[in-house]
Order: structure tokens, then sequence, then C-alpha cells
């Protein structure tokens, strides 16, 4: 377990803040952290910067989320990592298609790369990390294209020599139905799932075998066409597998 000083802390939208602080470790993009909340418990962040240290970008959901936005600049900040699998370096021309807070995972990459980004939220009050020339689809179309953001790179039609997804899984589903099959070995997923440990010991976060934390969380479009519970089924905390959706 390591520590450091919180260097910055800012809100980002309705619920959304990031947290910058000081560190020696070498990270990669789409690689991700567990950020340990005292008293309560451990949490998986991805890295959204790693300049000048390590940013966290995440939205309050929870408890854990909730104490980390409450903290201060000079507090500490617990965490391991950073862990999983990385993004590949894209080929030709590229594409990055977020949802949510999936934008954080996709940032270190697209500040290095450069290309189309494509991001989606509720409402306006959800983004962030803006960039003027961002592709933004809004559910309620307070701003941008109305609608979600798979609704929006379709309808904008561009071709593409790689492209990256991060977001709600349903959303990742609903680009690997509608548009995966077109790029096939050219798409790449990286996929959020409850973790404990972070390192391949539990299981927790596994799905058809795959194991996010140590298999991912970046896979390719081959590897998620092997998962049938993909955008489908979920493990919660006891390890009982549900349904995304209810029926």
């Amino acid at each position: 377990m390591n520590f450091s000083e919180i260097k910055e802390i800012n809100s980002l939208g309705r619920n959304i803040f990031s947290i910058r602080f000081n560190a020696l470790e070498e990270a990669m993009p789409g690689q991700f952290l567990m950020i340990w909340v005292p008293g309560i418990k451990e949490v998986p962040m991805s890295i959204s910067s790693m300049d000048n240290g390590f940013e966290i970008t995440f939205k309050v959901y929870g408890e854990a989320t909730k104490k980390l936005s409450e903290m201060n600049v000079g507090d500490r900040i617990f965490y391991r990592g950073p862990y999983g699998k990385p993004y590949p370096e894209p080929v030709g021309k590229t594409a990055y298609v977020a949802g949510g807070t999936g934008l954080a995972s996709l940032k270190p990459l697209i500040n290095k790369h450069g290309g189309d980004v494509y991001i989606g939220a509720r409402t306006k009050d959800e983004l962030f990390l803006l960039d003027s020339n961002f592709h933004i689809s809004t559910d309620d179309g307070s701003m941008g294209f109305q609608g979600n953001v798979v609704d929006l790179f379709l309808s904008i039609g561009k071709v593409y020599d790689t492209i990256y997804v991060c977001g709600p899984e349903i959303m990742m589903k609903n680009f690997y139905d509608r548009a995966g099959r077109k790029y096939g070995k050219n798409v790449y997923f990286s996929l959020e799932r409850l973790m404990k440990c972070g390192i391949g010991i539990c299981d927790s976060c596994s799905i058809n075998g795959f194991r996010v934390c140590r298999d991912g969380p970046v896979f390719s479009y081959d590897e998620i066409s092997m998962m049938d519970e993909f955008g489908v089924k979920r493990r919660t905390e006891s390890g009982k597998i549900e349904l995304m959706i209810k029926r």
C-alpha cells in the first residue's frame, strides 16, 4: 500500500470530482489504481492523467466515493497499483467513444495520440473534461446531439482504423452490437466490474472466465465476442450473478 498527499481536488460537474496527487510509479493509459478509503473499502479508479503524478476522476455513487469527494488538499490518499492491461497503441485514424465517466480512462490516450472523441451523458451537468472539438451527446438534449453516444457516433458515419470504447457496460454492449462487427479486431473495450483485490485472486470481477483486473480491463473485440455475459449479467457484492436489465 502506498500513500501520497493530495495536491489538488476539483468539482467537475454534478457529483463528479478529480483528485491529483504525487506518485513515483509509472502507468500506461488504461491502467487503474485500487484506492483505499480507511474504514470503508477499496475501490478501483481509472487514472485520468499521468502528468505530474496521478489524477483520478470519479462520480460519487456510494460511501467510499462520497468520502473521497469530501477530502481536502494536504490529506493523505492511499492506493495500490497501477494494475491491469493498458490500451494498445492506436493505428491510423482513431476514435474514442465514451459514456459517463468512461472519458476518464480514455483521457491519457487522447492527450497522447489525439483523434475524434465522442462523449455522451444523461445531461450537460454530467459532462466533464470537455474540449471544443469533442462530439457531444446528451440523453435529454441539454447539450449537443440528443440521444446516446452510440447514436451520435453512427449518425456522423466516419470510418476509423482504431476505436476505443469505455463507459457503462450497457452502452458498450450497444456499440458492440451496432458497430463492433464493422470494425472487428480494431475495437477495444475497457470494462468496469466489481473488484475486491485488483490482482486476480478473488475472482469477483470474473466474466466468462476472464478476470477484468488481470486479463483486462482492456479487451479486444475478439475477446469480448467470447463473453456471453457481456452487457447481460454481472456479479453482486455477495458473488451472486444477476441480470443487468431486469425483466
